[in-house]
């Protein structure tokens, strides 16, 4: 089998007036690289990569040669193309090209994502029993809470409302941005709203340092928390993790902040997380998230990676040491998921169930890659 041709998309989509705000900026709306790997024995493969900047310089990589890494390749050697595909970030081609770093990451992940499908297709196996079969469902939680202009209490807590009426049993929510005892009140009303049996997670989105880590965890500590998420921020947080860990009883997750699997490595063995977070779509594809999962069972540690669940619930499900994916619960949030495939996975009391069709499982709906997509080769 030969890779014949890439086709990149960009899926855009305007900002809501209400912008949803994690701690310290703005989410963006629909911002997804798609992309379809074709071969001569007729199976495409599907993947996609998200980024946190406009993904267009992404998809823009495939008009200046990104491709020609993969095309007349063999699909069925996914750690290959990646090697060769990964290389650029370090490499004369990437000056040459006007490749940058972060768009090479984004545009790797795309095409790995697509080569598991491509492989997945061939087998006539679902993803999951590809790499593990360890189950056959992921846990899933929705990832909500999001600070918007207006938003109260009110309002916090009838989106919750409607997320547990949904089928969710597990619930995210942004801390960081006001003063501590204002976000204490919102999670206090979170946790009236689900109730004492659901799950509850915070995501601080690295605005604490240390000392307001430890101040934050001590004030939240009643309100039997799943994890807390990014407690501390960026520069600091492979130092000082470990040290409010130490003493914290609050699980802590981070990684998926890193643009390498290298990075998660870190986290893991300066014992930092309880949990550790990467994102297939966004840095490591599937080739190195694997790596990743490995880490996370020989620890002892979960693994439990953000959006794109069509995705990141076959990782999930395949390892001992999966844990939960997230879902975007709010179509103003993330109309891609709500809009953008056939076959996605069933939400069931709290658990994403996945169906036996090989590959990722899903075919894209071409009505919403016409409404939100532009073609860029």
């Amino acid at each position: 089998m030969k890779i014949t041709d890439v086709e990149a998309y960009v899926l855009q989509a305007p900002q809501p007036e209400r912008e949803f705000w994690v701690s310290l900026k703005p989410v963006l709306s629909v911002n997804e690289l798609v992309v379809k790997v074709r071969t001569d024995e007729g199976i495409t493969g599907i993947g996609m990569g998200t980024s946190r900047t406009p993904v267009r310089e992404a998809g823009a990589l495939f008009q200046r040669g990104f491709k020609d890494l993969v095309v007349g390749e063999d699909p069925l050697c996914p750690e290959l193309l990646w090697d060769r595909m990964f290389r650029t970030t370090y490499q004369r081609i990437a000056a040459e090209r006007g490749w940058a770093r972060g768009p090479i990451i984004t545009a790797c992940c795309a095409v790995d994502v697509a080569l598991w499908d491509i492989i997945g297709r061939a087998a006539g196996l679902p993803l999951y029993r590809l790499l593990g079969g360890y189950a056959n469902r992921a846990r899933t939680y929705a990832g909500g809470g999001y600070y918007r202009r207006g938003k109260d209490l009110a309002e916090l807590r009838d989106e919750m409302a409607r997320y547990l009426a949904m089928g969710h049993r597990a619930f995210k929510m942004k801390i960081g941005a006001l003063p501590l005892k204002e976000d204490v009140e919102r999670v206090a009303a979170v946790r009236d709203t689900i109730g004492p049996d659901n799950a509850l997670i915070v995501d601080v989105n690295g605005a604490w340092d240390l000392v307001q880590a430890r101040d934050g965890v001590r004030a939240l500590r009643d309100f039997d928390l799943t994890w807390i998420e990014e407690p501390i921020a960026w520069e600091d947080a492979k130092r000082s993790l470990p040290l409010l860990r130490a003493g914290c009883p609050i699980p802590v997750a981070d990684g998926h902040g890193e643009l390498t699997h290298f990075g998660c490595m870190e986290f893991i063995e300066n014992g930092a997380v309880d949990i550790i977070q990467f994102d297939a779509t966004s840095f490591a594809g599937i080739t190195q998230s694997r790596k990743v999962m490995a880490l996370a069972e020989m620890h002892h540690l979960r693994f439990s990676p953000h959006h794109d669940p069509q995705i990141h619930a076959h990782l999930v499900a395949a390892s001992p040491a999966g844990f939960m994916v997230e879902s975007h619960a709010d179509p103003e949030r993330d109309p891609v998921w709500f809009e953008l495939f056939h076959g996605a996975p069933a939400l069931r009391d709290g658990w994403l169930e996945l169906s036996d069709r090989p590959g990722i499982g899903v075919e894209l709906n071409e009505k919403a890659m016409a409404k939100y997509g532009e073609k860029l080769a």
